[in-house]
């Protein structure tokens, strides 16, 4: 099966979005979430936040206990960042990825392999056209995202 997706190339990097998920993009941003079987959902990075360093370490919140939409569920570290990874939608953190854990360096061989938590959301319904959300399959507003994150990213180091 062919996933389609949205490529972004700049200057010197090139991006790749799976459009068969969708995207947080609540600052710091960059956070996929995809629906697994409609029993929950897995959680990770997309390709522009993990090709902003190597991701040198991870940590979660509990499993087993609610968060509301926008919460850090746990914070990242690289070589550049040290900052909250935040939940899109409100849920119970069910399940953390152990192998992430020990080896954060997973994420950037594949981003979209390599997912971080998976959830349960509780208010799904209610929050998934949040303006923070980018739906399955929308192209141009992924775009549009992509594109302002790099230019925000391409002036803060020049």
């Amino acid at each position: 099966m062919v996933i389609k997706q949205l490529e972004i190339t700049t200057k010197t990097t090139k991006y790749h979005f799976p459009l068969d998920r969708y995207y947080y993009t609540q600052d710091p941003g960059h956070i996929w979430f995809k629906p697994v079987q409609n029993k929950y959902f897995e959680v990770g990075y997309d390709d522009f936040g993990q090709q902003q360093g190597p991701i040198l370490h991870i940590r979660t919140r509990a499993s087993g206990k609610e968060y509301p939409q926008g919460k850090a569920f746990g914070t990242v570290e690289t070589n550049k960042f040290i900052g909250p990874q935040r939940l899109p939608l409100t849920a119970i953190l069910i399940e953390t990825n152990k192998s992430v854990l020990e080896k954060p360096g997973l994420i950037n061989e594949n981003p979209y392999f390599h997912w971080v938590v998976r959830i349960q959301p509780t208010k799904f319904e209610d929050e998934i056209n949040s303006p923070d959300i980018i739906a399955i399959g929308d192209k141009t507003k992924l775009r549009e995202y992509i594109i302002s994150e790099v230019e925000r990213y391409e002036d803060s180091v020049t």
